[in-house]
């Protein structure tokens, strides 16, 4: 019983972890950049694209190269360069924006794109890639509004000839992963394998320990099933957990 006992401690531990890696994974996580061609004045709420291996601000219309938006505040970073051109830029979570009204005005929940304005960001209303939803109204030429940064493909209303001509026009741009995906890939991975091997392999221990109980104390044949059934049901919870944990911080 007490190796039960400690079985369910270590469980609940693994749990915790896990709930603190999704916590920091929904946080505005900011990467320091450093952006080539960033403005010597105030850079805050500009959108940054990857070129290559360089990051720069969007200049075209529906960037499917956009990572994030700089922010002079980020909640959740590492360490600032000393090179001028650094900046921390997020690429989750919410933030702010500079955008215009040049596409029409923009209402909460509306998605945003990169425009032909360096880093600015206008309303979509069309099928293209986007940098996230606005959060609040705007109407004006240029401004900060709040947004949830959601880099992904934004399926409007137009025709599917030119859905599909936009779609194969922007995922040509780019195939790299984006600093921050890239880190929730790997989180996701690392949870994801780290809790099924975990289950998997204190369950083969518990089966083997559990067969020979059996046969050295068929009496107790009842009690040794009923613990083996106990500790498979929680080796089961934490691998399905670990997925779906995994799952949060891919989608989040």
């Amino acid at each position: 019983m007490r190796k039960l006992y400690n079985r369910v401690l270590l469980s609940f531990s693994v749990l915790l972890f896990s709930l603190l890696i999704l916590r920091v994974s929904a946080q505005n996580i900011s990467l320091t950049l450093i952006v080539e061609d960033a403005p010597s004045g105030p850079a805050n709420g500009l959108i940054v694209i990857q070129d290559g291996a360089s990051y720069k601000l969007s200049s075209v219309r529906g960037d499917s190269r956009m990572i994030g938006i700089i922010t002079e505040s980020p909640s959740f970073s590492g360490r600032k360069s000393n090179n001028p051109k650094a900046y921390f830029v997020n690429g989750s979570g919410t933030s702010v924006v500079r955008a215009t009204n040049k596409n029409g005005k923009i209402t909460k929940g509306d998605y945003l794109t990169s425009s032909d304005v360096k880093g600015v960001a206008i309303k979509t209303a069309d099928s293209e890639f986007t940098i996230g939803v606005a959060q609040e109204d705007f109407d004006s030429v240029d401004g900060l509004v709040k947004i949830d940064i959601k880099p992904s493909f934004f399926q409007g209303n137009s025709s599917v000839n030119k859905s599909l001509i936009n779609v194969i026009r922007s995922g040509s741009q780019s195939f790299s992963l984006t600093p921050i995906n890239s880190l929730r890939y790997v989180l996701a991975a690392i949870i994801g394998i780290a809790s099924f091997l975990f289950g998997f392999s204190i369950f083969s221990k518990i089966s083997g320990s559990g067969i020979q109980a059996l046969g050295r104390n068929p009496l107790a044949r009842k009690t040794i099933e009923f613990n083996i059934i106990i500790e498979f049901i929680l080796n089961l919870g934490i691998i399905v957990f670990g997925l779906v944990i995994s799952y949060f911080i891919l989608t989040l």
